[in-house]
């Protein structure tokens, strides 16, 4: 395996290669009792971990984090340990030699946990309403002490003790329960292996509806008094399991499926084996679910029963395996609900959400060189590697690629995998040699970046086609890829496939006569940035002519880019046209915003009387966000204010009218607050627009909504818009709180203000943060830090200039001065 391109701003100097530990052992099983004390939010339990030896071991290392270990027996035996607070080392009676077994009893107690077990409400003094797990990556170990890393996998049995009158589920199949003085015992079981990270239980005020769907128990936990909601997030659980058993060829690995929504969750979605758990904000009311629709999460975490749960990444620099996975099914099942636009739109966003990330950094997909595993979670390993994975797809054909994943599945069922793993699977599904395939997009950063222009020659009857690879120097200079282009004209259509292997490519193609529109990747089968290096109007010609989305959706942003006044209208006739595309009708009206002037300006205030679909709608408004006006600001605060309009338009709306300036822009957004919502979306972004706005009165507004009492999602809006404010003490102090919050969504929310104000004066609350328990808090504090550093450099370098530019115009005031002199002494 070769790595040639490590990329650019991910890996800070310190960082080094990090590699999986090799414990001497395997985890067989693990026995665990708790006791969930939600009054005073903690954990009492007795964790029993059966191991067998792999090699002469007589001290044995568990994590256990910030915990009171109250003792430690080995075959029964009480044992000699070591604990510094995070690892737990446990001297052997004897050395076990191997191929024998012997289990480890460790009796503890962890009070308050700083991750892995979670009390809610959070940041609020007093009982606990209800407890759930989130173990991934490497946060078990807070709440059970175990061997914490996904290259050991282990069968489970959970007893959960909990107060009387509130539902518990875990992994697995409830095997009894009893109840005795005020307490009721649950046991579960769970005979598949799995990772350590993905043991989990929820306790909490809910209710449970369940119903069997070939052999599998289905559960849908929800908080007491959203019941009502379940059909409309979970009604097509059922199919996505048919769907995803049919595409990979392997049924569904566990007895059960339950999908729980907690109040809180410090994620969207966790794919616990068995027992999913959800952010209750995924479930929504009739109005919400015009434009908001919970299926991307919940299949994206069904899709992780196999891709994550039954076949586990090695270790964390393999992560893609598991997200990019699920991404990509995920996506195909958008495709199977919804149609082909749908899918491949959703194929665009992923491009865009990766594209939007490299701005930043890049890096290969499979790197070791990071500090913490969170950091791997991002648009490399989700988007960029479903889109790597889609392009495979295309490579080889879609059942040989689900041949290949059959094979890996089932090769590596209950096991771990590495990517060397999914490549000879795939190798010996499709017959062909793919190591430079995975060299290209998966060991390498970047991306290919492909310019492509055409000519037509009425003299030869031809047309002249060009390719070149315009990638950054954090990318191969060369990829080899296969280019499919459709060339459309009356009556004719005629789709070539070229090899790409050079910088540049030349293609003569000879075609019946010149064509109406030239439609590259139609399909969107290869992942790759696009640029077309082709006038306006060949690019309306391609709006008008092809057949496929994708092209017309780059042909609509690249005359965003290169049109004018005089293609308004075109794109007027997409953006108002109800039976085109919603995808495409959007991106039209960003196309408007970006042209500007005038006409387009009149065309969208206009089109918000016609247009009907509310995620068009939400463009439209977004579009109008970029101008400046009484005018646009009045037009947007009818939106704003207009009940019958969904809750996401009026979300945008509220940003919207901050963003134009628009003079009653306070007291609209402050009326705003009020306005009931599906996840406080329109509160939220009213918070979000008073923060644009900047005023002292709108600081006054945002400060209570702060407080630990308010709603996570209006609390986090606040802090974030408390970025846009000067720092004063008292904003300083308010912040500085927060970043001392058990919930590490309101230390990111600390860290986003930070970010955009760039102001030094945060840096202590920064390097503060540098050292959280979250790995994700702590390197968005650190990225915070370097941004303010940069800020302070080019001040400083601003300063000097000025002072450069000060000392030539003295200078040049003096010449003049001397000059005036020598020319009066002349006269």
């Amino acid at each position: 395996m070769s790595y040639f391109k490590q990329g650019r701003g991910f890996a800070y100097p310190d960082y080094e290669p990090q590699w999986p530990p090799e414990p001497p052992f395997e985890l067989l099983s693990v026995r665990a009792r708790v006791k969930v004390d939600l009054e005073n939010r903690s954990i009492e339990g007795s964790a029993v971990n059966v191991f067998r030896a792999l090699d002469g071991i007589d001290v044995l290392q568990l994590h256990a984090r910030d915990m009171d270990i109250r003792s430690v027996r080995v075959d029964g035996a009480v044992a000699k340990y070591f604990y510094d607070g995070d690892v737990l080392e446990v001297h052997l009676p004897r050395s076990y030699q191997r191929g024998e077994a012997f289990e480890v009893q460790v009796d503890y107690r962890a009070v308050r946990p700083k991750a892995g077990v979670w009390f809610v409400p959070t940041d609020v003094e007093g009982p606990a309403r209800l407890a759930y797990t989130q173990g991934q990556p490497e946060d078990t170990r807070f709440w059970l002490p175990t061997y914490d890393y996904p290259n050991r996998k282990t069968t489970v049995e959970l007893t959960v003790i909990a107060p009387s009158g509130l539902q518990v589920v875990a992994n697995g199949t409830l095997t009894s329960k009893r109840v005795e003085g005020g307490l009721s015992e649950w046991v579960f079981r769970l005979d598949s292996r799995i990772p350590t990270y993905l043991i989990a239980f929820a306790v909490g005020d809910f209710t449970v509806v369940e119903e069997s769907f070939d052999g599998v128990l289905l559960q849908y936990v929800v908080p007491r008094g959203r019941e009502a909601d379940i059909e409309r997030s979970f009604r097509y659980t059922k199919e996505m399991i048919r769907f995803f058993e049919d595409f990979t060829g392997v049924k569904y690995p566990y007895p059960k499926y339950a999908q729980v929504c907690v109040d809180e969750f410090v994620a969207g979605g966790m794919e616990n084996a068995s027992v999913t758990i959800l952010t209750s904000a995924t479930l929504h009311d009739e109005k919400a679910h015009v434009d908001y629709r919970s299926e991307p999460l919940v299949s994206h975490e069904l899709a992780h029963q196999w891709f994550g749960d039954l076949v586990t990444c090695r270790d964390w620099s393999h992560l893609w395996l598991n997200e990019s996975f699920a991404t990509l099914m995920e996506a195909l099942w958008r495709r199977r609900e919804l149609g082909e636009d749908e899918f491949v739109y959703d194929l665009i966003g992923m491009l865009d959400s990766y594209l939007g990330e490299y701005e930043r950094y890049s890096r290969p997909i499979v790197t070791r060189t990071y500090r913490y595993a969170e950091e791997l979670f991002d648009a490399h390993s989700y988007p960029k590697g479903a889109l790597v994975l889609w392009t495979l797809m295309n490579l080889v054909g879609e059942q040989v690629f689900r041949r290949g994943v059959n094979l890996y599945l089932t090769r590596r069922r209950e096991d771990n995998a590495d990517t060397d793993d999914l490549r000879k699977a795939m190798e010996e599904a499709s017959g062909r040699r793919l190591d430079w395939f995975f060299e290209q997009f998966v060991q390498n950063s970047g991306h290919p970046s492909l310019t492509v222009s055409w000519k037509w020659s009425e003299k030869e009857g031809l047309l002249e086609l060009r390719v070149s690879q315009s990638q950054g120097e954090d990318s191969l200079p060369r990829y080899m890829l296969t280019l499919e282009v459709e060339f459309v004209g009356d009556g004719w259509k005629i789709r070539r496939a070229f090899e790409i292997s050079e910088k540049s490519h030349y293609f003569p193609v000879k075609l019946p006569s010149q064509p109406k529109a030239v439609c590259v990747d139609p399909d969107f089968k290869l992942f790759k940035a696009l640029s077309l290096d082709v006038g306006p109007e060949e690019l309306v010609n391609i709006i008008r002519n092809c057949g496929k989305l994708y092209p017309r959706v780059v042909a609509v942003r690249e005359l965003g880019k290169k049109g004018g006044a005089r293609h308004v209208d075109e794109l007027g006739k997409v953006l108002l046209d109800e039976a085109e595309f919603w995808g495409l009708r959007a991106e039209a009206a960003d196309a408007l915003r970006r042209i500007g002037g005038d006409s387009a300006a009149r065309l969208l205030l206009d089109s918000l009387a016609t247009v009907k679909h509310p995620r068009v709608r939400r463009a439209v408004v977004r579009a109008l966000s970029g101008f400046r006006g009484d005018r646009f600001g009045k037009a947007l605060a009818e939106v704003l204010r207009n009940p019958e309009e969904s809750y996401y338009v009026r979300a945008e709306a509220a940003i919207a009218v901050a963003k134009t300036r628009y003079s009653q822009a306070f007291e609209e957004l402050k009326k705003a607050l009020e306005y009931p919502s599906h996840n406080h979306v329109i509160a939220a972004s009213a918070l979000e627009g008073l923060g644009l706005l900047g005023t002292e009165e709108a600081l006054e507004v945002i400060l209570p909504y702060t407080e630990p009492e308010k709603p996570l999602q209006l609390r986090t809006a606040a802090l974030r818009a408390l970025g846009y404010f000067a720092p004063s003490p008292r904003v300083l102090d308010v912040l500085e709180q927060a970043s001392r919050s058990q919930h590490p969504h309101i230390r990111t929310a600390v860290v986003v203000a930070a970010t955009r104000s760039l102001s030094p004066r945060y840096l202590g609350i920064l390097e503060a943060l540098r050292g959280d328990v979250s790995g994700s808090v702590a390197r968005r504090a650190r990225d915070a830090i370097e941004q303010i550093k940069k800020s302070m450099e080019r001040g400083e370098e601003y300063r000097k200039l000025r002072e450069e530019l000060d000392k030539l115009a003295e200078e040049e005031r003096r010449l003049a001065e001397r000059v005036e002199k020598l020319e009066k002494r002349g006269a």
